[in-house]
């Protein structure tokens, strides 16, 4: 499937071709929100509560590459490149994703990684290059993947070589953005990067890899209240309590609690309900997030990109 604006194309009887052609003619004009599902509305930076660190980081990366190309050219600066997005499911990889197609407002080919692969000989790899030629030839143009794992997982572990060769084809297509500097960025996401090949993580194939761990309490609350602030919430409702009640809770899960007790207050009142902190409270005991309650942090530094 590939997304791109405000429709989605399925390929059942069109080839992937067919389907990235269709993609690519709708190529938006500047300033237009692109990349977004059909069924999801655009989301930007300041929509997503926490992850203060991580939209600064995807700022530097990609939005400043735009604002400031004469800059990164007289510097010397590649413009384009890629990041990688890793950590525990549920944290919001996909989301900053999302906000980046928003904000970037480039032309974007949407892309989930077990899409590509075929099972016809040499399918998969010309999957890999059909979305590069189309982003070529729409650039500057943005391409998301998302369940990147799946794709390029490390060499040598399949007997059928199909990853394999999808693998060397992609490094092929990053290491001709890098050689070619022709405004391709390249964005993906992953919750077990040990398990993709480490060729591709290299500096000048995936030059950013950004760790997105479970919110802290500071983000948790701001979370909570953007969650809230389409609802009537009574005004007792302490967002601070709540936030160091959900030690390591991940993004869904929260937005899952506030569901949870959005549905109790309706149940209580009908739909006309004030949620309460007696919802809350109801909806946090009765939550069990799935994320074990241990501090996870990242292996390795992200990596950040300085203007001096």
């Amino acid at each position: 499937m590939v997304k791109f604006g405000e429709r989605i194309l399925l390929m059942k009887s069109k080839s992937f071709d067919d389907a990235v052609d269709e993609a690519l003619k709708m190529t938006p004009t500047a300033g237009r929100q692109v990349g977004q599902p059909s069924d999801e509305t655009p989301i930007s930076f300041g929509s997503l509560g926490g992850l203060k660190e991580v939209k600064q980081q995807l700022r530097e990366i990609f939005l400043w590459q735009n604002k400031y190309s004469k800059l990164y050219v007289k510097c010397g600066l590649r413009i384009g490149g890629g990041a990688i997005l890793y950590g525990p499911s549920g944290c919001g990889k996909s989301l900053c994703m999302r906000a980046v197609a928003t904000e970037s407002k480039l032309p974007v080919i949407s892309i989930k990684g077990p899409e590509l692969l075929s099972k016809y000989i040499g399918a998969s790899e010309q999957n890999v290059r059909s979305v590069f030629e189309r982003a070529r030839a729409a650039k500057p143009c943005l391409v998301v993947f998302d369940e990147f794992d799946a794709l390029v997982p490390k060499r040598g572990h399949d007997s059928t070589g199909v990853t394999d060769r999808v693998v060397n084809q992609f490094l092929t297509e990053l290491d001709g953005v890098d050689s070619s500097n022709d405004g391709i960025y390249v964005i993906a996401s992953t919750n077990r990067i040990d398990l993709i090949d480490e060729a591709l993580l290299r500096p000048g194939r995936f030059d950013h890899k950004v760790f997105v761990g479970f919110p802290l309490e500071n983000d948790r609350k701001e979370i909570l209240e953007i969650l809230t602030r389409e609802l009537t919430v009574e005004e007792n409702v302490d967002f601070d309590e709540l936030a160091k009640m959900t030690e390591n809770w991940t993004c869904a899960e929260l937005r899952g609690l506030v569901l949870n007790a959005n549905f109790k207050a309706m149940d209580e009142q009908g739909s006309d309900s004030v949620l309460k902190m007696s919802h809350l409270l109801a909806a946090v005991s009765e939550s069990h997030p799935k994320q074990p309650k241990t501090k996870v942090t990242s292996h390795e530094p992200a990596s950040r990109v300085t203007l001096a």
